[in-house]
């Protein structure tokens, strides 16, 4: 195991590097995102027989080239290089090195044994405690406007549609992010009382923490999942990027047995959004603000 980070009881951005010669992507990301939220930053290596790949020395070189390239920019910039399995450290990342985010690169055509394949992403994300970034493409250029302008989230009927509002927060906040509430319409009356509750919620969270900056608008939603057409809206719209709860494993029905989930649809989408993915758990980590 190598490592170089030097304030252990603070909160950092984790840039997930399984091949640190290609940087671009995550790095792209992780950066403006521990510049917005104030965060330190540390470059991940995980040396694991799955993937095979560098050496945890071979690969502390390349990290260490990339640190002092970014220091300039983000003076707390650091690097680990790890050795075990992927899923156990991603894990771990909130105790092991003080994570509150990572960012990862997901690649449609990977191979399927490598880790950037989504589905690999999703394995090795699936006990993660932290949120977690996910990106195809890089981002071309800091936005005048600050690093995501347009957040969405959709609200529905579910309770983990709260478990959003957090994180969304952190972009109208710090990042002066103009979030985009998106919801479908219900027929259920039951169904709308519970959307509606939802949406009171949302509004005394956004309300206690002077949140003015964001608007609710509507999409159609069609098919089984709802996520990938809210996904679909705010790509159609423009909008920078989308926040996700992923599928609760312990109330996954048998049709999600058969045909996935949402995220596996989501992760895979052709309009290559960034997506914020929150697992949905009791003792998820966030930030300390």
């Amino acid at each position: 195991m190598g490592s170089k980070y030097d304030t252990p009881h603070d909160q950092f951005i984790i840039a997930y590097l399984p091949n640190p010669e290609r940087s671009e992507v995550v790095m792209s990301h992780a950066l403006p995102l521990a510049q917005m939220l104030n965060k330190g930053l540390i470059l991940l290596y995980i040396e694991d027989p799955r993937y095979g790949g560098m050496t945890c020395a071979e690969a502390s070189e390349l990290l260490k080239a990339e640190v002092q390239r970014i220091k300039p920019q983000h003076n707390d910039t650091n690097y680990a290089a790890l050795r075990g399995k992927t899923k156990e450290i991603i894990a771990a990342l909130p105790m092991l090195l003080y994570g509150v985010v990572v960012v990862a690169e997901s690649q449609n055509n990977a191979p399927r044994r490598n880790a950037t394949h989504p589905r690999e992403v999703l394995h090795n994300f699936a006990e993660s405690k932290i949120a977690y970034l996910v990106a195809q493409k890089g981002l071309q250029s800091k936005s005048a406007k600050g690093y995501m302008p347009n957040v969405a989230l959709s609200i529905d009927y579910s309770r983990e549609s709260k478990e959003k509002l957090i994180w969304a927060s952190y972009f109208a906040r710090f990042g002066k992010s103009q979030l985009h509430i998106l919801s479908h319409a219900y027929r259920d009356e039951r169904l709308h009382k519970l959307w509606s509750d939802n949406i009171r919620f949302m509004q005394k969270i956004f309300s206690g923490l002077a949140i003015t900056n964001y608007l609710q608008e509507k999409y159609i939603s069609h098919g089984v999942f709802t996520e990938p057409c809210a996904l679909e809206h705010a790509a159609n719209k423009g909008y920078d990027m989308l926040i996700s709860v992923t599928t609760d494993m312990r109330d996954r029905d048998t049709l999600e047995l058969i045909i996935g989930t949402a995220e596996q649809r989501t992760i895979r989408s052709k309009q290559q959004l960034p997506i914020l993915f929150l697992n949905p758990r009791d003792d998820l980590f966030v930030l300390c603000d």
